[in-house]
């Protein structure tokens, strides 16, 4: 499923960015939103998202997450199922709110990582994937529902031109996928 693309001096390099929204949190206002935590049914579900992804072949090199609790967590999730002995990084650009540009730009230090697993929020995922998809954050943001995941092939790291859609699938696909593992 992975690509490579020419990059000129007989070098080939691909990367993909699998973007994946956060599980189901608390409910808003039970507690400050920076620390409000994956609920029992969405750390559950969020598990069997993970063996979907696994099916699907995702194996990160590099997870990135928002600092803000419910991402971390989903992160924690992702990476006992798909890269158990992977550290995850807190990546303050994917917190909610922040421009696009800023963290498309901040991923230059990461491309050593050919497979970026990004743990964020919606509507900056939509709008981030919008940008590596079109060039525009406005022009196509998809409609990440929580869990929901996608990949996306750029040529390079911070992406410059057109990056191409792999697949995008809600929590539900990726739970049915699972079925059968473990």
């Amino acid at each position: 499923m992975t690509h490579t693309y020419p990059l000129g001096e007989g070098d080939l390099v691909a990367y993909v960015l699998y973007l994946v929204r956060h599980a189901i949190a608390e409910v808003r206002g039970a507690t400050a939103d920076a620390d409000r935590q994956l609920t029992a049914e969405g750390a559950r579900r969020m598990r069997r998202v993970a063996l979907g992804l696994k099916r699907l072949g995702v194996a990160p090199e590099l997870i990135l997450s928002s600092p803000l609790r419910r991402a971390e967590e989903t992160a924690a999730i992702l990476v006992s199922v798909l890269a158990p002995d992977l550290p995850i990084e807190i990546y303050p650009p994917l917190a909610p709110g922040n421009p696009i540009a800023e963290v498309i730009s901040g991923l230059r230090q990461y491309r050593r990582a050919h497979h970026v697993l990004l743990v964020g929020h919606q509507p900056s995922l939509g709008e981030l994937a919008s940008q590596l998809l079109t060039g525009s954050p406005s022009l196509l943001p998809l409609p990440f529902k929580k869990g929901g995941a996608a990949a996306i092939e750029v040529s390079t790291l911070a992406p410059r031109t057109a990056g191409t859609l792999s697949w995008f699938a809600t929590a539900k696909q990726l739970r049915l996928m699972a079925r059968g593992q473990r």
